[in-house]
């Protein structure tokens, strides 16, 4: 890792669940690297596995239902999949830190936000109380929350939507990670407070010098904020590419989906949003091909008993398909 400059790297990673139904194949050996102060977006249908390949890095996916089943996790060069529970919980928030998906059910009820806050810095940092107290109210300040010492006192349920998403940011970057994972970050949130948490985030990226992951299923999010895309799809990475060249060259039929699927302004009453048909399969029982075949226009007798390679098609841009969605034709 030290030789490419590589913060974080993911080889071949497989997380699976023992359900009454089955194993739930939910990450399918995904590999992707992010070097320092980069963001990468990771962009996909709810239960693609985003967030569970995430929670894996933070070594928080549920056991002992789940498990990784294979792959490795390599932050500065140490496998995390193989540090010890003591070592992860000194990582986890000192050095990479998370933003999850609902903030209402992420912080405490029964506390403060400052003191949730407070709690994070005395831990990693080793400030005193009175000294805690200080950074949380600086915290708070620095994300846009007004009068921050006298919301330092105040509960979640006390805070808008907008502010309570602040608060989770202001604990995530408490002490100054090196990696940040933002799950959704803009769920349940208003299109102007989405577009000030994004801001926000951009913003704090810049300043702090972090590497972001923006697990998202809105692609307009990334366009702007993102340097590289990975396109999930099942469990799979179906196309990974810089932010710029896959909007300009989508290469894999589900983000020419994605893509159709996303208004424009052009004043057009008449214009109508494509679909997708179809749903995304069961990851229980993973049909034999490639997993987008039932849904694919281009669809051919190959794809139903095959999964493609992700092969680089050029411009550092590798798609898990061998047909071209330009002219329908095999690659």
């Amino acid at each position: 890792m030290a030789d490419n400059g590589a913060l974080l790297r993911v080889d071949d990673l497989a997380v699976e669940f023992n359900t009454d139904e089955g194993v739930v194949h939910a990450v399918n050996g995904i590999s992707y690297e992010l070097n320092a102060g980069d963001s990468l977006g990771i962009v996909g249908e709810s239960g693609c596995g985003k967030s569970v390949s995430s929670l894996a890095i933070m070594g928080l996916v549920a056991r002992p239902a789940g498990k990784v089943s294979r792959g490795s996790i390599e932050f500065r060069g140490r496998d995390l999949l193989k540090v010890e529970a003591d070592a992860m919980r000194q990582i986890r928030g000192k050095q990479i830190a998370m933003i999850f998906q609902d903030p209402m059910s992420s912080l405490n009820p029964v506390f403060p936000v400052g003191r949730q806050i407070e709690e994070s810095v005395q831990l990693h940092l080793g400030m005193d109380k009175a000294q805690a107290r200080a950074k949380a109210v600086e915290l708070l300040d620095t994300v846009g929350i007004p009068a921050p010492e006298e919301r330092v006192k105040d509960y979640p349920h006390q805070l808008s939507g907008g502010m309570q998403q602040r608060a989770m940011i202001a604990m995530a970057i408490s002490c100054q990670p090196d990696l940040l994972i933002a799950d959704e970050p803009t769920t349940a949130l208003d299109v102007t407070i989405q577009a000030q948490v994004i801001e926000l985030l951009a913003e704090l990226r810049r300043e702090l010098g972090m590497a972001v992951i923006l697990i998202t299923h809105e692609l307009a999010l990334v366009a702007g904020f993102c340097d590289r895309v990975a396109v999930m799809y099942a469990g799979f990475i179906v196309e990974y590419a810089p932010v710029h060249e896959l909007f300009a060259r989508p290469q894999h039929p589900y983000t020419l989906g994605l893509m159709q699927a996303v208004p424009t302004i052009t004043g057009d009453r008449s214009e109508k949003l494509s679909n997708i048909p179809g749903s995304p399969p069961d990851l229980i029982g993973l049909p034999q091909g490639c997993p987008y075949a039932p849904r694919c226009p281009y669809v051919r007798d190959a794809c139903l008993t095959m999964v493609p390679d992700l092969v680089d098609r050029g411009a550092g841009h590798p798609v898990r398909c061998i047909v071209d969605p330009a002219t329908g034709e095999l690659r």
